[in-house]
């Protein structure tokens, strides 16, 4: 009997471990899924507006179709229950989000970061987020 309790005890010790680790993953990490780029808010930004469903496709992080990168300064990535964490706000896979900013050449634009499993549009266009928040716009 001693044995047999021994051993679901392993088991169980053995299945937390496995939950344990690190609540976010760094956006710059080689797995990441995240498009991501250097922006101050500071300096203002593009006036477009980008609202769509968050959606993992693969390796990638999309907005609606689009492959959105944001700002290192206000996201993170936590892989396990898929959740973004921007501004302050935690958006999981599904949400809607809605974000100002402006589309750029990926091929082109100065530190931006493009996962390789991202299917860039026929433009290989990339949308930079430059907003504090993702909330939907309201007017």
């Amino acid at each position: 009997m001693r044995t047999l309790l021994a051993g679901v005890t392993l088991v169980a010790v053995a299945a937390c471990a496995a939950c344990a680790g690190p609540a976010h993953q760094d956006i710059d990490a080689p797995d990441s899924p995240v498009a991501r780029y250097d922006w101050d808010p500071r300096d203002g930004g593009m006036a477009a507006l980008l609202e769509g469903e968050l959606r993992l496709e693969g390796d990638c992080l999309y907005v609606g179709e689009a492959v959105a990168a944001f700002p290192r300064s206000l996201a993170t990535w936590d892989s396990r229950p898929q959740y973004l964490s921007y501004g302050g706000a935690t958006y999981a896979v599904g949400d809607t989000v809605s974000a100002g900013g402006g589309f750029v050449d990926a091929t082109t634009a100065e530190d931006v970061v493009v996962p390789d499993g991202c299917v860039l549009n026929e433009w290989n266009e990339v949308f930079l987020v430059q907003d504090e928040d993702l909330e939907p716009y309201a007017g």
